[in-house]
């Protein structure tokens, strides 16, 4: 029998990439809010999927994206990308 968990693990790091395109298109976009979102979406999903570190990421990211300090996001979204590779 398969594995729930994992399962569900596997369809959000396969579908990883496309939330970290929205946040990267709404950022370059300068859609702040859309961006936000996103983010905050990311934020939670990762937590809830075993990736502590792209959720501190993203909840960093929607913290810049709400008016929070300058913060360097392209490096962030590299960090995203890089572990979303595996």
């Amino acid at each position: 029998m398969a594995d729930p968990i994992a399962e569900a693990q596997a369809r959000f790091r396969a579908k990883l990439p496309a939330r970290i395109d929205e946040i990267e298109s709404a950022w370059r976009d300068g859609d702040a809010a859309r961006a936000e979102a996103a983010a905050h979406k990311l934020a939670g999903a990762g937590a809830t999927f075993g990736l502590p570190e792209a959720s501190a990421i993203a909840k960093r990211l929607e913290i810049v994206f709400a008016g929070g300090a300058p913060h360097d996001v392209a490096r962030d979204i590299a960090a995203l990308r890089d572990m979303a590779k595996g």
